[in-house]
């Protein structure tokens, strides 16, 4: 008689791949010592992500995990799809340490508070190597002051395993606050511990308010390998210059990632030179300072690496000279080192707002790139696109389908797209620079121009999985059809509240099938208050065209008033509904607004009549 067990291992773990995690770990853990050693590598590594129900991850919690604990080396948890799932972690674990064997941990999407709380309260007790930080906070500003210097302190100065930290999203250090200064400036006992204590910190990923408090970190990582730092917007005046501090001879990598206009050449400049030993630096700047696109001047900082990569932008036309990258185009760039440089543009005849210019190194380095109000393009590959596979998000900015097609096509590996007033460009159609950059089917009528969007399909796109809309052209859905038409996997959309309007309305039935029959998860983004005769006649049209949607993420209009009631509402409504949905999220709710939630009834009612809610400071997660 044949039975499962006689399968070989290979073929196990090939049906594996058509399973959820959660029912292999559900079906195969502990039912037999062979099914438990074929299923290491799930038990091994627990990814908390996907939407399940409260009752799946109750029982994942409280009966699965503490059978496999001691086993567990990564642990994601990922607040993207459900916004309270770290919230329940937290509570259900709250009287245990983290596996003793756990050497990675990932926390995506957790807002400053629980973070403080898995740093403080958890960290300390393990023996983890690598820490992955992605926070989103309503009011970070307010939650660093709160929580910041202890996060620092515990990150940076006191923990003796960490050998990764990886820090991204809305947690900025601002070093120079007085609480971060006290680090430094501590009393004798706990200077001594410091200037004692082996650290081990060798990759850093750290955001920062500015370059001139850098040092009052660096000074207690002597250790660093790889350094990448991260500059915001800078909200105040700081001074760049750059405090001494001892040469970092280990460093080999160094990223520079800024958004601060005011950065200058001369700043990266005096940095450097505490990096003797540098073999690679890579450089993502939104920048005023010129000598940043100026080839000659970057020779400067580059002739001794061994890799040198940038993406550099300004909001001012380019001269004559900069669009033809004359200056990156000269022997040592091209025959000593084999740098590759590209650029794109946008030049207004009468207003300057328009006007953009962006630089980089191919292949392209890093995992995001922005394409805005692309006019014209300075490609150093004549004959065939070039392929960024790094970039893992696109962001296209009003300009026209033709410009911005090639894109697409170059980052093949991408798996977000981010789409704000993307025009269908009938005045190219026909043309040859139409017919290098779209995949005509055979028996296209090419003299039908009213029709041409739907006539020239994209490139399939089999990564994407998530589109997020910022702003839709005006009664013009053809090329969000082009697009989603493409992406075959496409499972999220992220859309503003009045664009949502319009694809209800005037979704073609191509488009509306497509998105009936592959978005999973929506996200709104209210723009205007939401009244409760709006919720009932919204909610109906949603529904009808996202018919197999599981998860539903509201994030309220700044201004909503009785935003309790629009709780109460939607989730009556839904009650009453017939839908798929497993969850609905509420994000980016106001302080206030969630005081007075957790002080009112509305709370009370939502537990009576679902029984499975969870919130923090800032979401509110129901489970249906």
């Amino acid at each position: 008689m044949s039975t499962f067990e006689i399968l070989p291992d290979e073929i196990l773990l090939e049906l594996c791949r058509y399973l959820h995690p959660y029912d292999i770990l559900y079906s195969f853990t502990n039912l037999n010592q062979r099914l438990t050693q074929t299923i290491t590598d799930f038990s091994q590594q627990i990814s908390l992500t996907s939407i399940l129900s409260y009752d799946r991850y109750l029982n994942l919690f409280q009966t699965i995990l503490p059978t496999i604990w001691s086993n567990i080396h990564q642990l994601t948890i990922d607040n993207s799809e459900v916004s309270c799932l770290s919230t329940l972690f937290l509570r259900v674990f709250q009287q245990q340490y983290l596996p003793s064997q756990l050497k990675k941990l990932s926390l995506l999407n957790v807002n400053t508070y629980e973070i403080y709380r898995f740093i403080t309260e958890f960290l300390p007790h393990t023996s983890i190597e690598e820490l992955i930080i992605d926070c989103t906070d309503e009011d970070a500003v307010k939650q660093q002051e709160l929580y910041g210097y202890k996060i620092a302190q515990t990150l940076f100065f006191h923990h003796p395993t960490l050998k990764s930290i990886e820090i991204h999203g809305s947690m900025i250090f601002d070093l120079n606050h007085l609480s971060f200064l006290s680090l430094s400036n501590a009393d004798e006992s706990n200077a001594n511990c410091i200037q004692t204590q082996q650290f081990l910190l060798q990759r850093l990923t750290v955001p920062l308010r500015s370059l001139s408090s850098l040092h009052l970190l660096l000074i207690y990582q002597p250790y660093l390998q790889y350094l990448n730092v991260i500059i915001g917007h800078a909200e105040t005046m700081y001074d760049y210059a750059v405090t001494p501090f001892p040469p970092l001879i280990n460093l080999t990598e160094f990223e520079l990632h800024s958004e601060d206009f005011d950065i200058k050449f001369e700043h990266l400049v005096d940095l450097l030179v505490f990096f003797p030993n540098l073999k690679s630096l890579a450089l993502n700047l939104s920048t005023e300072c010129r000598e940043f696109f100026n080839g000659h001047h970057l020779q400067k900082l580059a002739h001794s690496l061994e890799r040198f990569q940038f993406s550099i932008s300004r909001f001012v036309a380019p001269t004559t000279d900069e669009q033809s990258l004359m200056t990156f185009t000269t022997p040592f760039w091209l025959e000593t080192k084999h740098w590759y440089t590209q650029a794109y543009w946008n030049c207004e005849d009468t207003e300057n707002d328009g006007d953009y210019f962006h630089i980089y190194t191919l292949p392209y380095a890093f995992s995001d790139f922005d394409v805005f109000k692309c006019s014209q393009e300075n490609c150093f590959f004549k004959d065939q696109f070039p392929v960024y596979p790094q970039v893992k998000r696109l962001e296209l900015s009003e300009s026209s389908d033709v410009n911005i097609i090639p894109f697409l096509k170059r980052c093949s590996k991408m798996q977000t797209i981010c789409l704000n007033d993307i025009y269908d460009d009938e005045e190219n159609y026909g043309t040859d620079e139409e017919e290098d950059i779209t995949d005509l089917n055979e028996g296209d009528d090419l003299g039908n121009l009213s029709n041409h969007s739907i006539l020239t399909p994209l490139t399939n796109l089999y990564h994407v999985r998530d589109l997020i809309l910022y702003s839709l052209p005006e009664h013009d859905l053809t090329f969000l059809e082009r697009l989603v038409s493409a992406t075959p996997n496409l499972v999220r959309l992220g859309v503003y509240f009045d664009d949502l309007l319009e694809i209800l309305s005037h979704s073609s039935p191509n488009l509306t099938e497509i998105l009936r029959r592959q978005i999973g998860q929506l996200k709104i983004h209210l723009d205007y208050q939401w009244t409760m005769s709006d919720i009932r006649r919204d909610l109906s049209k949603i529904f009808r065209l996202f018919a197999n949607l599981k998860a539903l993420t509201i994030t309220p209009y700044s201004s909503q008033k009785t935003f309790s009631r629009v709780i109460r509402e939607i989730v009556s409504y839904i009650q009453k509904s017939s839908t798929k949905l497993i969850c609905v999220n509420f994000e980016e709710i106001p302080s206030e607004d969630m005081e007075l939630l957790k002080k009112q009834k509305s709370i009370e009612f939502l537990l009576n009549t679902l029984g499975h809610v969870e919130l923090n400071s800032t979401s509110l997660t129901i489970w249906l």
